[in-house]
C-alpha cells in the first residue's frame, strides 16, 4: 500500500454558497464541480441513501455538495444539509479533526486577507517553537465565518527533527 497524501477534507456548513465564496476570496480556491447545486432542490441526496455508505443520518438530506481546489494542497469538499446544520465553533480541545493548516509565503498578508473576508483572527502571527523554531517560522489561527478553525503557517527555515526520524515534513511546493 502506498499513501500519497490527503486528497480532500470535508466540511459541513449551513450556507454552501457563502462558504464557497469565503474559500474563493480568502484562500484563492476554485470550484471544481457541484455534485448537488444548493439552488436545485431536485438534486438533493436523501440521508437514507447515504447512511449505509458513510453513516450519514437517515433523517437528514444533502442539499448542497461542492468540491473546491486549493492551489498546492488538498481539495475541500463542502456539504450543506437539511435540516440546517448549526455552525458550531470547533476548537483544539474538541475530539476529532479540529483544524487544518494552510501553508502561506506571507503570513501577514494572508491573515489580513482572511480578516477582510470575515475570519476572526486570533493573536498572531506567533513564532514557532521547539522543533519548528527558526527565523520566520510562524503560525496564525483564525475562525472562518462558518466556524472552522484554520491555521496559517509559514516555515521558511529548516525544522529540527528528532533523532531517528526517517522522513521530513511535507511542505507544499511554491
Amino acid at each position: 500500500m502506498s499513501i500519497r497524501g490527503i486528497e480532500h477534507i470535508g466540511i459541513t456548513v449551513s450556507d454552501l454558497s457563502a462558504a464557497e465564496q469565503f474559500f474563493i476570496d480568502a484562500l484563492d480556491a476554485s470550484v471544481l464541480y457541484r455534485i448537488v447545486p444548493p439552488d436545485d432542490p431536485a438534486q438533493k441526496v436523501e440521508g437514507k441513501a447515504m447512511q449505509p455508505l458513510n453513516g450519514f443520518p437517515p433523517e437528514m438530506n444533502v442539499t448542497g455538495l461542492a468540491m473546491l481546489r486549493l492551489r498546492n494542497g488538498c481539495n475541500v469538499e463542502l456539504f450543506q444539509t437539511s435540516p440546517e446544520t448549526i455552525n458550531d465553533k470547533q476548537g483544539i480541545s474538541h475530539a476529532g479533526v479540529n483544524h487544518f493548516s494552510v501553508y502561506v509565503d506571507d503570513i501577514q498578508q494572508a491573515g489580513e486577507r482572511m480578516r477582510k473576508h470575515g475570519a476572526e483572527m486570533f493573536d498572531g502571527p506567533s513564532d514557532c517553537f521547539a522543533q519548528e523554531e527558526g527565523k520566520g517560522n510562524q503560525t496564525w489561527f483564525c475562525r472562518t465565518p462558518f466556524g472552522v478553525l484554520i491555521e496559517l503557517i509559514t516555515l521558511p527555515s529548516p525544522l529540527h527533527y528528532d533523532a531517528g526520524a526517517t522522513e521530513k515534513r511535507w511542505i507544499p511546493a511554491g
